[in-house]
This record gives C-alpha cells, structure tokens and sequence, in this order.
C-alpha cells in the first residue's frame, strides 16, 4: 500500500459515477479551496530569497485585482484584506511558479509525474497565502526553479514568502491512479441504481466518497481495503430502495380542490423514462435573464409506465448529477405523486385535462408543451389551459366532459 499522501493538485480529477454508467472528469484550474491550515508538517526543502523592499511592479499588479469590477461587486467573494491577498498570490505569484515549472520541466503534464502544485488562501482558513510545490524526489530541477523565480523577485515582479517547496509523498499522477484502484473496488458494490463520486483531497490524503447506495458493511470493506488512507463517505439524499421496495409514494387524498403549483408535470411516460416539466418558470436569473424558461429533464426510471401517468404532479429525487442538456437528463430514485387538482364540480381532473390537451397540440405541432397554467371555469363546465409551445403563446379550452 502507497504512503499516506498530503493534498496538492492544480487539477484534481474527480471521478463521478452515475447508474447510467457515466463519467465525468472535473475541468483543470487553480483551486481557491483548502482545508489545510499554513504550517503544515511539510518539510521544506528550498526557499527564495526576499533579496528588496520595494515591489512597485507587485504592487501595481496587485492593486488591479482590488479595483476590477468583479473584485468590487463580490464575484470571488466577500471585499476583504485576506482576499485582496489570495488574489494577488493567485493572479502573481501562483502564475509565476506556473510558468516556472513548465520552462524547468517542458509541461505541466510532466510536472504531474514528479510532484504537485496547490494554493492555500487565507479566506479558506490558512494563516497565510500560498504557493506550495511538492516534489516527490527533488533533482537539479528544484535548482532551475529557484533560478528562474528568484530573478522575477529581486526585480520586485513577485514576493519570495508566499512560494514554497517542500518534499511531498508522491506526485500528482499518483492520486489519479489511487482514485482509478478505488474506482475499480466501487463499481462491483453498484447493483444497477444509484450513484457515487470519487475525489482525492490531495492535501490531507483523504479519499473522499459521495454515493446513495452503500450499505454500512460495504463503507467497512472499502476501509478495510484502503486503510493506509482516510476515506470520508458523504450520502447524497435518501438510500436507493432495495430490490422489491416501492419508491413510488402516492397521497392519501388523490384530489384537491385548490389549484397548486407544487412539483413538476409528467408530460411523457415510456417503459422506464418519464419527462418532467418545472410547473413555474425558473428564476430568470440562475438562467442568464432568460425569461419563462421552464426546466426539463428525462429520468430513466424503473417500471415508471406502470406507475405514473401523464399531467400527474410529482416531486422527485434524483440519484447522482443531471446532464445539463435542454431537456437535462438524469436517474430518479424516488417520486412522491401529489394530490390531483379537481374542483368539486368538475368531471375531469388535472391529469386528464393535461392529457387531452398534449393530444390537441399534438395534431399542431411536434414541438414540446409547457403548462403555463390551468383554470377550471364551472359556469361554462370548460377547463382553459395556457400553453407554451415552439416559443409561442396559445390557450386551450376543453370541455369537462
């Protein structure tokens, strides 16, 4: 078994396991996260020195980080010293030590076999802001670094104290083949359902497991077959039901006489995939200010033909991430079906009239329908229902017949 890593990674891969058997790679960026508080138990091994006082060239780098837009109005977080600091670290130092590694090492696809590359901020939770390299068996290449960085200091192009290099366990090419052994001991535990991802917290070591299936002796198992690391396990949601378990729950009342809003609309149920559409438009703002968008998304969904039905309203809980396709795609592990709209003296119910009306537009267009809203109207025994589709506007009467 492999020693105990820290963290450190520029690019750390999460793996994320869906039961529709997909796998996603996290894209490569500087991290602004960190758990690992400045003066940790990494042994230094080379230091830069801070050979002048004045860094106007620094400084004025630094100060245009303070004054973006961006900065002002929040965008990286809360105005604050701490963070003016990680910023300029970030936006300085952090690139300086990049460009460093791949002069010195041709790559950082090279850089990834000998050692690793993190930040550590302030607003984070450490005592200073940081560059740390590790490398993993230090060479004449830890010489041209400090060869390359220390000229750019003694300019007053960068601060020598926020860069360090210390001696690390391993590299970074090693976490991704520890998260590839742990992948590997995973997927035998999936039965079908549910969903997991794997990251690798390459500072503290820790092996970092979010899942809905695993049962207490398979989270035992996988300690046992890793106990050279720390593994923490985060359970999204509820458990996948057991083979056999319902995970379909149905109202006591299956009718209401108030019109409700609540849940999304099953606007298509085929043998184990239904398509739901959000009841209300989402707020413009978490779509770019587009305006009366209303969220969509296909679930794969065991036996869902035999127990659901088009116009029902449903609440459900999904198991691992929705693809952001239009509609988005995911895996359903629960529904719960909500009482009916039905006024007292309707013949129809909500489900019914949503049926009809998906029929009439059919005979129109193949474009998608998005229920805008249902109105029952007792003095004519006509239900009028406001549609969107193919980008227009239209309403539709139906008898309650």
């Amino acid at each position: 078994m492999k020693k105990r890593m820290g963290f450190a990674l520029i690019a750390s891969v999460s793996i994320l396991f869906a039961a529709c058997g997909a796998t996603e790679n996290d894209e490569e960026q500087l991290p602004l996260q960190s758990n690992t508080k400045f003066g940790s138990d990494r042994e230094i091994i080379a230091e830069l020195e801070q050979t002048v006082t004045e860094t106007p060239i620094r400084d004025a780098e630094a100060k245009k980080q303070i004054e973006s837009d961006d900065f002002k109005n929040g965008f990286y977080g809360e105005p604050s010293a701490e963070l003016e600091e990680d910023m300029a670290v970030q936006t300085i130092e952090a690139l300086a030590a990049s460009d460093a590694i791949e002069t010195v090492y041709g790559s950082h696809g090279a850089f990834r076999k000998e050692g690793v590359l993190f930040l550590e901020n302030q607003t984070e939770g450490a005592k200073q802001s940081g560059v740390w390299i590790g490398i993993k068996e230090p060479d004449d290449r830890l010489d041209e670094l400090l060869k390359v960085l220390q000229p750019k200091v003694d300019a007053g192009e960068i601060l020598a104290k926020p860069i360090y290099f210390y001696r690390s366990d391993y590299a970074e090419m090693d976490l991704e083949l520890l998260q590839e052994e742990v992948l590997n001991a995973l997927k035998p535990m999936q039965s079908g359902r549910g969903s997991f991802g794997i990251s690798t917290d390459t500072k503290t070591g820790n092996i970092e497991i979010t899942h809905d299936f695993l049962k207490e002796e398979q989270q035992a198992e996988l300690r046992k077959q890793f106990a050279d690391y720390t593994i923490h396990f985060e359970q999204q949601g509820r458990l996948v039901a057991e083979p056999g378990e319902p995970t379909t729950t149905y109202p006591d009342l299956p009718f209401t006489e108030t019109p409700s809003k609540e849940g999304t609309y099953v606007m298509q149920v085929d043998g184990e995939k239904m398509l739901v559409v959000d009841t209300i438009p989402t707020d413009p703002s978490s779509t770019g200010g587009q305006e009366d968008f209303y969220g969509a998304v296909f679930f794969t969904y065991p036996n869902a033909v035999e127990e659901l039905k088009i116009g029902q309203r449903v609440k459900v809980e999904n198991s691992g991430m929705i693809l952001t396709s239009y509609p988005g795609q995911g895996s359903a592990k629960y529904v719960e079906v909500l009482p009916e709209y039905k006024p007292k003296n309707a013949k129809l119910s909500e489900s019914e009239v949503i049926e009809k009306a998906i029929e009439i537009t059919k005979k129109k267009s193949d474009g998608r329908m998005i229920i805008r809203s249902i109105a029952f109207d007792e003095e004519k025994a006509v239900w009028k229902v406001e549609i969107k589709q193919d980008g227009q506007d239209d309403e539709i009467e139906i008898k309650d017949e």
